[in-house]
């Protein structure tokens, strides 16, 4: 048979090896892509109204609000919460998670002492509310405990579950807002309509892993909490603070904006980012959680299957964004068509967003360092975006560049950090699919110099 024959037939010996399992994995994707896909076709149609509803000015409120909690939220649970997928034996799985359960309720109500603190501080900047500093701890709690329970249901591949978790947090949050709208129309309103919409996907996915949960609670003791805080401690003391400077980098934008060009224009970044949101949502995240799902088990049962796995949702995520770049050629006119007139500069400000949004999908939806036992790559790669992006800020004020430069700086900025997200995974998952196949010839090799030659006749 010649090479070709043979690599032909063992492709196709490959294909049906892996058919079964990729097939599961895409029905899972796929599962979870439905739901939220669907979620958002509602959210869409009822974008719309709350555009006319809400101002940009209350959007771009909302937005420094959002992106407080986004900053924070690695240390609703001190990042614990993304360990759970890791262990073997239930007992630590489920000793980890009463921790993740008592760090995520702590945490919040050290952050609503703060907040009403620093409203009694002088405030030159940004002005903090005491109505500000609840809504964020009340976010913190309900976004953290969304995590935890998410976290748990996808180590134990309950990807139906979360797909209606999805489906229930993101419309559960449009019909939260547009309810809000009726008696508070302001960016309180927003913030009160997001945080109803979180704690409605709380209560399906915890009513999912209720016993899970209540035997967590039960078995709680401090030492079996020391044990697995300790064993896993890298995740708080690693992965938590980069997780901060991760948000830091990427919610910087959304912080910084409003000093410079103030709230109307934040507004419009704002609804730009809202937008190109929703596939990271409908494809990213369901990538992500289905790859988080399995990778922590293939990278040492089956390294080549998870080389293969990257490669092809990469592959198809690439090619499900590559249409967004009609948002380039007709951007204000589509957003001026669907949101009103008032949104224009927002289509503008996607048309370019969206150039870093397609590396971007890809690039988060596909990383998982943390599983790999690369925390410390993760975390210089996410200092490394905070100076990348607080440098386009930088220059943006230097330069005292108009609000549309700005945008193609940050984007510059967001693209670039991404495509090296994205090369740092390529890398962690070649290297594993490398030292597994050293291993199985070393095997090999020490297996035949076993075998004792046959002596002649």
């Amino acid at each position: 048979m010649s090479r070709l024959a043979q690599a032909a037939e063992g492709f196709r010996d490959g294909v049906r090896h892996h058919g079964t399992f990729f097939r599961r994995v895409s029905a899972d994707v796929l599962r979870i892509a439905g739901a939220v896909g669907l979620a958002q076709a509602l959210v869409f149609a009822a974008s719309p109204l709350l555009t006319r509803l809400y101002d940009p000015a209350d959007f771009g409120h909302f937005t420094i609000l959002g992106a407080i909690v986004t900053i924070l939220t690695p240390l609703a649970s001190l990042r614990y919460g993304w360990a759970l997928p890791l262990p073997k034996d239930e007992e630590t799985a489920t000793d980890l998670l009463a921790l993740c359960l008592v760090v995520t309720v702590a945490v919040p109500v050290l952050v609503a002492l703060v907040g009403a603190l620093a409203v009694a501080l002088p405030q030159d900047w940004v002005e903090i509310r005491l109505a500000d500093a609840l809504l964020l701890a009340a976010a913190l709690l309900i976004v953290g405990l969304n995590e935890i329970v998410t976290s748990w249901l996808i180590r134990n591949q309950g990807f139906p579950q979360v797909a209606g978790q999805r489906f229930v947090t993101l419309l559960g949050t449009a019909v939260c807002q547009l309810a809000v709208a009726a008696v508070k129309p302001d960016a309180d309103g927003l913030m009160i309509g997001f945080i109803g919409g979180y704690a409605l996907g709380l209560v399906r996915a915890a009513s999912q892993c209720r016993p899970d949960l209540e035997r967590s609670v039960r078995g709680m003791s401090l030492n079996r909490l020391r044990r697995v805080a300790v064993e896993y401690r890298q995740f708080a003391l690693l992965t938590a603070p980069s997780g901060v400077i991760n948000g830091v980098g990427r919610q910087l934008p959304n912080v910084v904006l409003p000093s410079l060009y103030g709230l109307a224009m934040a507004g419009q970044w704002s609804l730009a980012h809202r937008v190109l949101w929703q596939p990271t949502a409908l494809l990213g995240q369901a990538a992500n959680q289905v790859l988080w799902g399995n990778a922590a088990r293939l990278q040492t049962e089956n390294p080549r299957r998870l080389w293969l796995l990257f490669l092809i949702f990469n592959a198809g995520l690439f090619a499900l964004m590559t249409p967004g770049l009609i948002l380039t050629a007709y951007g204000p006119e589509i957003f001026g068509f669907v949101f009103g007139a008032a949104w224009q500069e927002a289509g503008r400000f996607a048309g370019i967003v969206v150039l870093s949004s397609i590396v971007g999908v890809a690039a988060q939806a596909t990383s998982c360092l943390h599983l790999y036992g690369l925390n410390r790559w993760m975390s210089a790669w996410e200092v490394g975006r905070l100076l990348t992006v607080a440098g386009s800020m930088l220059a943006v004020w230097w330069l005292d560049l108009p609000a549309l430069g700005a945008v193609i700086a940050m984007t510059a900025a967001f693209a670039l950090s991404d495509a090296a997200l994205l090369i740092l995974n390529t890398i962690a998952v070649w290297r594993i699919r490398r030292l597994e196949e050293g291993r199985r010839d070393k095997a090999q090799l020490e297996a035949a110099s076993t075998i004792e030659p046959r002596s002649p006749g």
